[in-house]
């Protein structure tokens, strides 16, 4: 497939009977895996790969080596990849101008070979999700991403993140209106889905989906539905974030006590890939 080709699947699969489930990959060999398994699409997770490089999550990893991170991973393999560039990395830019900076990273997002991003409202530099940008700002965001898909003839599957339901002393209620709010706003703008973090119960996920009539995409974890129950909610799109990183760290702690302690090596070769087989992944495609 073409690049375009590949938006044009990407959107595709946000339409289908049943969502998209994307096992957000960190590195090439992680893209690789996950392709392998037979899911039509990769994410990348911001927070695994710059957990990967060296730097805590939110934004503060450079923006070129997020950049590389996402080229090596659409590199190696063959289905559609969607970034997750948190905020736009725009401030990482010459300009001041955000929305100029931002049409900037997104010219080397579809350089790099990806055709969908994640792009949040959540002001970097913010703990806690603590400010989020005006409705207004992250409109004109939106819509700066989606001219330089059509400038550059990638018909780029925008996933707008809200996070309405992370941002800090929200109450329930003002979470929800916040959230439907944005949502309609942002898919007038030019989202394909909107994202929304945080968000778990069946009966509040139900009512998004009516109200907005859109594709829009649930992060799993503790205490959210399963993927079926999702799909009968109408979820479209479910991503699994930086959880399978931070499982396989896990994996990796858990081997670190079991050398401390018994000495043996189950942690470790316990549903392992095999070298061989993870030598074959990463050939020749």
């Amino acid at each position: 497939m073409t690049q375009s080709q590949k938006a044009v699947r990407l959107l595709e699969l946000h339409h289908g009977d049943q969502p998209v489930v994307l096992i957000n990959a960190w590195d090439a060999a992680s893209a690789r895996v996950v392709e392998h398994a037979g899911f039509p699409a990769i994410a990348t997770t911001s927070a695994g790969v710059g957990n990967a490089l060296g730097y805590a999550d939110g934004q503060n990893v450079p923006w070129i080596e997020m950049a590389q991170a996402i080229e090596r991973i659409a590199t190696a393999v063959q289905v559609p990849v969607t970034a997750d560039i948190e905020a736009g990395f725009a401030s990482d830019t010459p300009d001041t101008n955000d929305t100029q900076g931002l049409a900037r990273v997104i010219e080397q997002v579809i350089e790099v070979g990806a055709v969908g991003v994640n792009l949040e409202d959540s002001v970097p530099g913010h703990a806690g999700h603590s400010l989020l940008y005006s409705i207004d700002d992250q409109v004109a965001r939106i819509q700066a991403v989606r001219n330089v898909g059509e400038k550059l003839k990638v018909p780029l599957v925008i996933n707008a993140r809200t996070d309405a339901y992370w941002q800090t002393g929200a109450s329930p209620a003002d979470a929800m209106r916040n959230t439907l709010e944005r949502g309609h706003a942002y898919l007038k703008a030019g989202a394909d889905c909107i994202f929304v973090p945080g968000l778990r119960d069946p009966a509040q996920i139900s009512k998004v989906v009516g109200d907005w009539k859109s594709p829009i995409n649930i992060l799993a974890g503790p205490g959210v539905p399963s993927i079926p129950e999702l799909a009968k909610l109408g979820v479209k799109r479910i991503s699994y974030g930086s959880g399978p990183m931070r499982s396989a760290m896990g994996l990796l702690r858990r081997m670190c006590d079991e050398a401390k302690t018994s000495g043996t090596y189950e942690a470790m070769t316990q549903g392992a890939i095999s070298h061989a087989d993870l030598n074959a992944l990463m050939g020749k495609k």
